[in-house]
């Protein structure tokens, strides 16, 4: 079945499709660059806010941390100048989709503050109160600490998902490069540890999809000073 266009192109890919359509609160996407990770989560997420309906609405977050120099302050608000940023890979996937996603997002996200279904907001955000039937995208989870991811996971209420996505090779901040700081490796291995799988399911994915180049790239500049225990975590969620 596809989702906006977007549809399972390995075994990896289907069994993500399956977590992200069960009623499970917490999944973890985790693997390389160019898997699909937020790619297969936001057209089914879709699909399930719009067609199916199981959600009021959806929710996509991430750090916003900058890669490289400093841009220094930018002007806007958090719904303009300082959150569109943060979003584009969001938006940049609605161009791989089915043009019928571009008009659900412009749907999705007019409105008013009291009709719309879709939101881009900052983890710095979201402390307190309940996600109460939303669909939840948290992007580049590995570089969240203990505390933050904390903050997110303890908010679902009736009928909400989040979905964490997450690659333990690009961690942005040199702190969380130890499993003991890094509050993805933490929560996830932790789930693991107390056997509470009913709650959870993790699908690490290892085709990359995106362009064979990018495969390469990911390759040639992997951290390979990445502690075991983040590769040991990850393949714990691969298929077959």
């Amino acid at each position: 079945m596809a989702y906006y266009g977007i549809s399972a192109r390995n075994d990896g890919q289907r069994a993500a499709i399956s977590a992200l359509m069960n009623d499970k609160p917490l999944l973890f996407l985790t693997g390389p660059a160019g898997t699909g990770k937020t790619l297969i989560t936001q057209a089914v997420g879709l699909h399930r806010l719009t067609d199916a309906q199981d959600f009021r609405k959806m929710m996509y977050t991430r750090m916003q941390t900058q890669v490289g120099v400093d841009l220094g302050f930018l002007p806007g608000d958090l719904h303009e100048g300082k959150t569109y940023p943060f979003m584009r890979p969001f938006l940049d996937n609605l161009d791989a989709m089915a043009p019928a996603a571009k008009q659900t997002y412009h749907y999705l996200t007019s409105g008013g503050e009291d009709k719309r279904r879709l939101f881009f907001d900052p983890i710095q955000t979201m402390r307190g109160g309940s996600f109460l039937h939303t669909f939840v995208i948290t992007d580049e989870s590995q570089n969240l600490d203990p505390h933050v991811i904390g903050t997110i996971a303890t908010r679902p209420s009736t009928g909400t998902k989040i979905v964490f996505l997450g690659n333990f090779a690009q961690i942005d901040d040199e702190r969380l490069r130890k499993p003991e700081t890094n509050g993805l490796y933490r929560l996830l291995s932790g789930l693991y540890e107390v056997g509470a799988h009913e709650y959870f399911d993790h699908v690490n994915l290892t085709e990359v999809q995106r362009h064979p180049v990018v495969d390469v790239v990911e390759r040639i500049l992997r951290n390979h000073d990445m502690p075991v225990e983040f590769a040991e975590l990850e393949a714990r969620g691969n298929v077959g």
